[in-house]
């Protein structure tokens, strides 16, 4: 330990960059060995008890004080020491060197739902960002992770949490789901942009996260204008009309992340949603999955739909819109699924068991089967 020291003390602003960038890569593979050495030695004190012998309440709080970090990163520490155990192909990548605690944290976690996936994770470890390994991690947990309860414990665990700087500056944390995530964000990027637009016509531009603030602020004046907040969603088709992503399949919000489709289906009962369904690798439309109908769409409707669409039919007052494929059941708000009826045909669908199936100029209405 005191050669090490020495070495660190001994480190001069008279080093080459040759010489600095390869003490740069030097202090990085010691510092994942480290980790990685901690990670186990920890796992170990956790299962001897120790931690409670020398009066700790907690295994994450002896790590704690112990490794001089915070509980919440400890936690993340004893967690990742407790799925290497059946995880031995990351255990080994991780005692080499090879990953970071941070990408061992990310693997893990997702390799512990789908075990399977452990060798292609490891492989994007080699060659991805952290934040791209992330991205690959997630969406392999959510393709996993069926369990209806999920987004519910998520809910339960949020909060806002606020304190000041020394300097008396506010700070904010927030723990929240997905979906009210992606509605605050797209607020919060909305408004912002008006305050960058402004700043370059006069300007005086600032960074981002400054105009980022402000939108924040803007929120507490209910009287400052603001555009409407779009979250933009990619999602597999598939998955949209299942209810769930499998491996494989994509269900992200632009600038949060893989979310859950249930997190997309509630933002779309609560937002305005620009929504790419794909199919695999290929786009397969562009739809609009909030119940509300763009006006655009909306007269494209009228255009084509100027009389009840059932058979039989001529009303041409009052007429409703349908999702013919329901919205609750993953039907997306787009032409191909839309259509108008009378509001005694509409009834009839909605409370009353009958469907509407086929396509323009071959409705078909009948009583459902499971009636």
């Amino acid at each position: 330990m005191a050669g090490a020291r020495d070495v660190v003390a001994g480190l001069s602003d008279r080093l080459g960059d040759r010489e600095t960038a390869e003490s740069v890569e030097l202090f990085a593979q010691l510092e994942r060995l480290a980790s990685a050495g901690r990670t186990i030695a920890g796992r170990r004190v956790e299962t001897s008890r120790l931690w409670a012998a020398q009066g700790y309440r907690t295994p994450a709080q002896w790590m704690a004080t112990h490794a001089k970090t915070t509980v919440g990163s400890a936690i993340t520490t004893l967690e990742t020491g407790r799925r290497l155990e059946q995880l031995p192909a990351t255990r080994d990548a991780l005692v080499s060197g090879a990953l970071s605690m941070l990408q061992a944290a990310e693997i893990t976690n997702a390799a512990s739902a789908a075990p399977e996936a452990e060798r292609s994770l490891l492989d994007a470890a080699r060659t991805e960002s952290v934040a791209g390994l992330r991205e690959k991690c997630r969406a392999v947990a959510a393709a996993a992770n069926h369990d209806p309860d999920a987004d519910e414990r998520l809910h339960r665990s949020r909060y806002l949490r606020h304190w000041s700087d020394a300097d008396g500056a506010v700070r904010l944390d927030a723990r929240l789901t997905p979906d009210a995530g992606a509605r605050v964000m797209a607020v919060i990027d909305a408004r912002s942009k008006r305050f960058r637009d402004d700043a370059r016509r006069a300007c005086a531009v600032e960074r981002r996260e400054a105009y980022a603030a402000d939108a924040l602020v803007s929120l507490a004046d209910a009287t400052t204008p603001g555009p409407r907040a779009v979250v933009h969603v990619h999602v597999d088709e598939s998955a949209w009309t299942r209810g769930h992503t499998e491996r494989g399949e994509t269900c992200r919000v632009a600038g949060v992340g893989t979310v859950s489709v249930a997190a997309v289906r509630r933002l779309a009962e609560n937002g305005i949603i620009k929504t790419v369904l794909t199919d695999g690798a290929h786009v397969h439309a562009v739809a609009h999955l909030g119940r509300t109908i763009p006006a655009r769409l909306r007269t494209a409707l009228e255009a084509r739909d100027q009389t009840c669409v059932t058979p039989g039919c001529d009303a041409s007052e009052d007429l409703e819109i349908d999702h013919v494929v329901p919205f609750a059941r993953g039907g997306p708000t787009r032409l191909d699924n839309l259509a108008r009826l009378c509001r005694w045909h509409h009834s009839l669908k909605t409370h009353r068991g009958w469907q509407l199936s086929g396509a323009p100029g071959r409705w078909k209405f009948s009583k459902s089967k499971r009636e």
